[in-house]
């Protein structure tokens, strides 16, 4: 099954990762990928399961997502902020972590969101695939992505 892949530039003026999961959300909902009640699931889970990474060449990437269930047809919604938007630490929520990538994801089985994740980790362990989604053009970061994650 395809994955569809959506790239966004993060406007300046959003600067809660409320707001950005909204933004992120908001294009996959415009396509038609998601039910509308995945974004705020997705701002509810955030709340309670932080999903920011801090990468080892202190990048941070922050991973939202919600309920299979409200997903109609997979696809990543990645936003990306040149001043970052700041998110709770996947490993501990007390900490904060500035994040430059959002990767909104929307799968509809729990198998294909557990495959992807760990596809996705070791893509963000590459310093270069990291360079890359935020110094393209956001259809070569589509095209990138796509390659990576839809052999």
């Amino acid at each position: 099954m395809t994955m569809h892949i959506l790239v966004h530039d993060l406007d300046n003026d959003i600067q809660t990762y409320q707001r950005a999961i909204n933004s992120s959300g908001s294009y996959l909902l415009e396509k038609g990928y998601i039910q509308p009640d995945y974004i705020t699931a997705c701002i509810d889970r955030e709340k309670e399961y932080p999903t920011g990474l801090l990468m080892s060449n202190n990048l941070g990437i922050a991973i939202p997502h919600a309920n299979y269930q409200l997903v109609k047809e997979d696809a990543i919604s990645i936003v990306r902020s040149t001043q970052g938007v700041v998110f709770g630490r996947m490993e501990d929520a007390d900490l904060m972590v500035t994040c430059q990538l959002i990767f909104n994801l929307a799968f509809s089985t729990s198998d294909q969101h557990l495959s992807i994740l760990q596809r996705l980790f070791a893509l963000f362990q590459d310093e270069n695939f990291a360079i890359n989604c935020q110094k393209l053009s956001c259809s070569q970061v589509q095209q990138l992505v796509n390659q990576q994650l839809n052999p």
